[in-house]
């Protein structure tokens, strides 16, 4: 399958869904960013790796999502935590956003340098999911946002891998990574209402 056609709205879908996951306040519509943004992945990745071995990353980052979805339906309280404050807050989340995308958008060329094998769409998109992530795990306290800043920092991580070893024990290890941090995620979740009800 030609990605390479893909490969600009590819950046594009993945920079957008990482501003939504960080502005975003109702799990739902974040978990189908995250999916979203596990597309844009799935074509990054999809520009080294073989198509199955690029699907097998799109699967997990779905069951990932469909993991935490399923632990979010059955809280009844807020997984963001107090809401006061809301627009300087995003205004905040936006401008660190839009100075972190400046920043990693200076590095691309350079780190091009260093990474022969990977097209300048996969450093992008690479680099801007791994600061978007970081950002995201800084900037939040609630342990559903922070398992949302890790797994979109391990996605950026996950395309500039991908470039390095093109193996199935690769994809299945990091498949693995995945669904582990969801699981993970989805504990953390439930954790909390489990204590207060003892």
């Amino acid at each position: 399958m030609q990605f390479e056609i893909y490969a600009v709205w590819a950046v594009l879908l993945v920079v957008v869904t990482s501003l939504l996951l960080l502005s975003l306040r109702d799990w739902r519509l974040s978990l189908a960013a995250l999916g979203l943004q596990y597309m844009g992945v799935f074509v990054l990745v999809g520009l080294t790796w073989p198509l199955e071995m690029a699907v097998v990353k799109l699967v997990a980052g779905w069951i990932g999502s469909a993991i935490l979805g399923m632990e979010l339906v059955s809280e009844t309280k807020n997984v963001f935590g107090e809401d006061r404050l809301r627009v300087s807050r995003q205004l905040f989340r936006l401008i660190l956003a839009l100075l972190v995308g400046m920043a990693l958008l200076s590095l691309a060329p350079e780190a091009a340098k260093w990474m022969l094998r990977a097209s300048y769409e996969q450093i992008l998109g690479g680099l801007l999911l791994m600061g978007m992530g970081i950002l995201h795990m800084g900037v939040s306290d609630q342990p559903f946002r922070i398992i949302l800043g890790i797994l979109t920092a391990t996605s950026g991580f996950e395309i500039l891998y991908g470039t390095l070893d093109v193996s199935a024990v690769a994809a299945g290890l990091l498949a693995l990574m995945n669904l582990g941090i969801a699981l993970i995620g989805a504990y953390l979740i439930a954790t909390p209402s489990e204590e207060s009800e003892v």
